[in-house]
C-alpha cells in the first residue's frame, strides 16, 4: 500500500483526490492537510465522507515528512514551491497541483506570475503531468507538475495540430464551470452574478495559462506559438468546453485532421474523438472527448474539447500520474 498525503486539502481539488483515493486500492491516505480545519474532522467539512473517514485535518509541520510515500500539494501558487523543494529534498515523491512548476523558463514564470522563482534549478527537474505526450518521462520522475484545467483542454486539442502542421493563428474560446474558481466565495461566484451569465475575463493575451500552454509547446515540439484566448465563467458546476479555431495557410481536409487525432491519441484511455459534444458526458469522469469540424473554404479547423476541470484537469489527471508514476493501472481509482 502506497502511504500518501494531501497538503492543502480542504479545496475542491483535495476533496476529489479524497473521494478518488478511498476507491483507489493500492493507496492508504496517511494524513490531510488544512491551516484552516486544522484539528477538525475531514468529514465535517465534507459531510460527504461520513462513515467513510474519521480523519481531523492536521497542520502542515515537520511530522508531513514522515511516514509517506507519495504526496499532493494542493496550495496556491507560490505556496507549494516550498513544500515540493522539501519534500524533493527528501526523496519523497510529489504531485504539485499548482503552477509553480509547470513552466520551465524562469523568465516566463515571472512574467506570467509576477514573482521570481525561489528555485529556478527544479523547474527543468519536474515533468509536466499531461500523460498524452509526457507518459515515459511520467514514469521516471519523482517531482510532477500537473497541468491547470485550461491548459489540459487547451493542449488535448492543440498537441495533434501543432506536431503534424503549422497553423498560422490559433485562437481558443473556453467555457469553465464556477468551481474553477476554487471554494472560497467571490463576488464573481455569487449566485445573483454568475447565474443565467456568462462572464469572460483575462481576454486575450492576459491569462496565465497562456504561458504554460506556449511553454509546453516550446519543449514538446520546439515550436514557438502565440495564442489569443479568452476564458469565461458560466453557471455549470464542474466542467470546460474549449472551442480551437486554427487558421491555416491552405485549405485542409477536415477528414485528413481527424485521421491526426485519431491516430493521435490512438491508445490514450481517457481520450475519446467523438461526433458531437456534450458536457454531461465527461462531467464527473477522467475522460476528454474531443471533436474535429471545420470551415475549409475559409481554411479554418475547429476542435473541440470538453473536460471536467476538477478532474482530467486537476485531481483525476493527479491520480493518472501517480499510476503511471507508480505502476499501477492508469485507470485505477478512475473509472
Amino acid at each position: 500500500m502506497l502511504k500518501v498525503g494531501i497538503i492543502g486539502g480542504s479545496g475542491l481539488t483535495g476533496r476529489e483526490l479524497i473521494k478518488i483515493l478511498l476507491n483507489h486500492k493500492g493507496t492508504e491516505i496517511a494524513y490531510i492537510t488544512s491551516r484552516q480545519y486544522a484539528g477538525e474532522k475531514v468529514y465535517s467539512v465534507f459531510p460527504r465522507f461520513g462513515g467513510l473517514i474519521n480523519y481531523s485535518f492536521i497542520k502542515p509541520s515537520d511530522t508531513v515528512f514522515k511516514g509517506v510515500d507519495i504526496v499532493f500539494t494542493c496550495l496556491p501558487h507560490t505556496e507549494s514551491m516550498g513544500f515540493v523543494k522539501k519534500f524533493a529534498d527528501r526523496g519523497i515523491t510529489v504531485i504539485d497541483l499548482s503552477a509553480d512548476y509547470r513552466i520551465k523558463s524562469p523568465a516566463a514564470y515571472k512574467k506570467w506570475y509576477k514573482t521570481k522563482h525561489k528555485y529556478p534549478s527544479m523547474l527543468k527537474k519536474a515533468v509536466y503531468g499531461l500523460p498524452e505526450i509526457n507518459r515515459e518521462k511520467i514514469k521516471k520522475t519523482k517531482i510532477l507538475a500537473n497541468p491547470g484545467c485550461y491548459a489540459t483542454s487547451v493542449l488535448l486539442g492543440l498537441c495533434p495540430v501543432v506536431s503534424e502542421m503549422n497553423p498560422v493563428d490559433i485562437i481558443i474560446d473556453s467555457k469553465t464551470g464556477i468551481s474553477g474558481a476554487g471554494a472560497n466565495p467571490s463576488a464573481i461566484t455569487q449566485y445573483i452574478n454568475v447565474n443565467e451569465n456568462i462572464i469572460p475575463y483575462n481576454a486575450g493575451r492576459r491569462h496565465r495559462h497562456i504561458g504554460e500552454v506556449e511553454d509546453v509547446i516550446k519543449n514538446t515540439y520546439k515550436k514557438n506559438v502565440e495564442i489569443i484566448f479568452t476564458p469565461q465563467i458560466t453557471s455549470l458546476d464542474r466542467g470546460i468546453l474549449s472551442v480551437i479555431y486554427f487558421k491555416m495557410k491552405s485549405k485542409v481536409s477536415v477528414e485528413k485532421v481527424k485521421g491526426i487525432f485519431k491516430k493521435f491519441y490512438a491508445k490514450e484511455p481517457f481520450v475519446r474523438i467523438v461526433n458531437s459534444i456534450n458536457l454531461h458526458h465527461v462531467q464527473n469522469t477522467n475522460y476528454c472527448d474531443i471533436n474535429i469540424d471545420g470551415v475549409p473554404s475559409k481554411n479554418i479547423i475547429m476542435v473541440t474539447t470538453a473536460i471536467d476541470n476538477l478532474l482530467k484537469g486537476a485531481s483525476g489527471q493527479a491520480v493518472q500520474c501517480m499510476n503511471i508514476m507508480t505502476g499501477f493501472s492508469e485507470k485505477e481509482g478512475l473509472k
